[in-house]
């Protein structure tokens, strides 16, 4: 029924808007009361000829109190109506918006064999698809695919507000085993992740988890790290950095960057993939540098000194954080406790000892939900 498409479609607009009120849930808790007591009734006048004998001798107050009865029952049956057409109109629509693909058809540039089922946002319109499954190993993107997500932006008209088209932002990939991605082998069974412009071209990988093979330099990098694309790191004062890929490197045994053993680093490279600097990483054991001695767990990170064009070549200097109560320990001078970086030269030469701020050096409050404090997750010194 058209009225009940109309009417399911102003419901369905108003959810987020606002609830029903609270007399409305009433009115619809008494109708339903009010069809039992109604089937009741004519349960006994059908089973019971002493009753029908009274409701004819009474048939005037029969007759109001079935009216009653009748009204709060009859919007409680429209109501239900409603809700039923409602609820069927949207099956049809989830039913429309899954479609299997008859023959080879080309999608979002994209030539997909027949069999593939796809899942629309938008009815009838193959061009918004947000999920593809594929009877056979696509190539997209580099990728051979088996399955891919995307996600949607929409173009709305700037004066009447109705939608003018969707075109992709983000595409994840699937597929099998090890895949070679930009000069990646990325694990296609887990998500590899691409910006898009609105035509569905590449813009870069944005995202993928390594498979075996990878290595940056003279490091061999994990199973398991993650690869983000990157347009570079921009700086306050409007400076870019030339990294182009930052690896979040997951691996149970720590390694060497830099000369030191670092647990799960940051790594940044560049176009070349040749490693410009590292944050985020910690002393996987205690080491002496340049006389100064640090504990497992200090921070580590590299700097480059100055502004602008002015800043110092990659990678800088050495900035190294004591951290949880530790102080890292100085031959001849006093120590260097928590809240306190120390400043070194590849080389070991200490350049200063500044506030952790000073050189973007900050540590936030942990939550813990429970009364168990979670597990240390530190790489294992080699």
């Amino acid at each position: 029924m058209r009225w009940a498409e109309e009417f399911g479609d102003i419901i369905l607009a108003m959810i987020p808007i606002a609830l029903p009120s609270a007399g409305f849930y009433i009115l619809l808790s008494c109708g339903f009361l009010a069809g039992l007591v109604l089937l009741g009734w004519l349960l006994v006048v059908a089973a019971s000829a002493g009753a029908r004998r009274t409701v004819r001798k009474y048939w005037k107050t029969s007759t109001l109190l079935f009216v009653v009865l009748l009204v709060p029952f009859a919007f409680y049956a429209w109501v239900q109506t409603v809700f039923w057409q409602i609820g069927r109109e949207s099956d049809r629509r989830e039913a429309a918006r899954n479609v299997t693909l008859e023959a080879p058809t080309t999608v979002g540039g994209i030539v997909m064999p027949a069999g593939t089922r796809l899942k629309l946002q938008d009815e009838g319109q193959l061009e918004t698809y947000v999920q593809a499954e594929f009877p056979q190993p696509v190539a997209m993107y580099g990728v051979q695919a088996s399955r891919a997500l995307r996600y949607l932006d929409a173009d709305y008209d700037n004066e009447t507000y109705a939608l003018r088209g969707r075109h992709p932002r983000t595409v994840l990939l699937r597929g099998a085993g090890s895949q070679a991605v930009q000069g990646w082998q990325c694990d296609a069974t887990q998500d590899i992740e691409f910006d898009v412009a609105s035509d569905g071209a590449m813009k870069m990988l944005n995202k993928c988890v390594l498979g075996p093979g990878n290595r940056v330099e003279a490091l061999d990098l994990a199973p398991g790290s993650i690869v983000y694309g990157s347009t570079g790191t921009v700086y306050t004062d409007g400076s870019r950095d030339a990294d182009e890929w930052r690896i979040e490197v997951k691996d149970p045994v720590a390694v060497k960057v830099f000369g030191l053993p670092l647990s799960e680093p940051r790594l940044y490279l560049d176009g070349q993939r040749r490693l410009l600097h590292v944050s985020d990483a910690e002393l996987a054991c205690p080491i002496q540098l340049g006389g100064v001695s640090y504990a497992a767990g200090t921070q580590v990170k590299t700097m480059r000194r100055g502004r602008g064009d002015g800043r110092e070549p990659y990678p800088g200097v050495l900035v190294l954080s004591p951290w949880n109560g530790q102080a890292a320990r100085r031959e001849g001078q006093a120590d260097v406790p928590e809240g306190m970086s120390v400043m070194q030269t590849l080389a070991g030469e200490v350049v200063g000892v500044v506030k952790n701020d000073a050189v973007g050096v900050f540590h936030f409050a942990t939550i813990i939900v429970g009364d168990d404090m979670p597990e240390p997750t530190r790489a294992r010194c080699p």
